[in-house]
């Protein structure tokens, strides 16, 4: 039997909520992580890390058969976000 339309779309609801509390949490962790960098005078940026999660995430994403472009925009997004917020310690 053939879900309607209301039926996926209270699906996609629920995925949105749920991606957005990971977001949430995530950047938690990264107000946590700046203020230990802050405390021991680290800098925001660590590109050797950033290496490793764009590593990490590629792989993931083509194990998920999704385009590693898009992958990118999106973590390049939450990375910008994230240095931000580091530096400004929020």
């Amino acid at each position: 039997m053939t879900k309607s339309l209301a039926e996926y779309r209270k699906e996609i609801d629920k995925v949105d909520e749920e991606l957005l509390t990971i977001l949430a949490k995530r950047f938690d962790i990264v107000r946590e992580i700046g203020r230990l960098k802050k405390e021991r005078n680290i800098s925001p940026l660590d590109v050797k890390r950033w290496e490793e999660i764009l590593e990490k995430i590629n792989t993931q994403a083509k194990k998920l058969n999704l385009p590693k472009e898009f992958v990118e925009k999106i973590y390049n997004e939450i990375h910008q976000t994230a240095l931000f917020i580091e530096k400004n310690n929020e």
